[in-house]
């Protein structure tokens, strides 16, 4: 059983932006090479890497829960971590806000690890180590629900 839950419209759009605004960095950085020399444009350019860097993240971030064998969760394209059943030790519902860990994305505080993409119900994992991983996702009840009987049959 797969879940995935795709970056919210905001997300989106300010990753395009972004890229964009890559393009108007390339475009900068040949006119300067024209007036100032290869060298200092090059170093103009470094910054807009970065640019380019994160706004392909915001235009492709997700998050993927994979329920088979094992749990894998991912934040696309940045981050995966697989738990074996035996490793969790609850599994619940709960609903998260972005407040919690500070922020939208993939995202540590304490001893928990979220993935979070807006304020929205999550599947909660804590494992034997006293770790948790929330997980937003688009039917946490549905997610839950093959984690816990995986963890039955097992």
């Amino acid at each position: 059983m797969t879940d995935r839950l795709n970056g919210p419209a905001w997300m989106k759009v300010l990753g395009v932006f972004l890229l964009v605004s890559f393009g108007g960095m390339i475009a900068l950085a040949v006119v300067l090479t024209r007036e100032i020399g290869v060298a200092p444009a090059t170093l103009t350019m470094l910054p807009s890497v970065l640019v380019l860097a994160v706004g392909l993240l915001l235009v492709t971030a997700s998050v993927r829960v994979e329920v088979d064998d094992h749990i894998e969760l991912r934040f696309v394209p940045i981050w995966r971590r697989r738990i074996d059943y035996r490793d969790v030790a609850t599994v619940e519902i709960a609903d998260q806000t972005w407040y919690r860990f500070g922020g939208v994305g993939l995202r540590w505080k304490g001893d928990a690890t979220g993935l979070i993409l807006g304020n929205r119900p999550a599947v909660v994992l804590r494992t034997r180590d006293e770790h948790e991983y929330v997980v937003q996702c688009r039917d946490p009840a549905r997610v839950a629900e093959s984690v816990r009987a995986r963890m039955g049959a097992r």
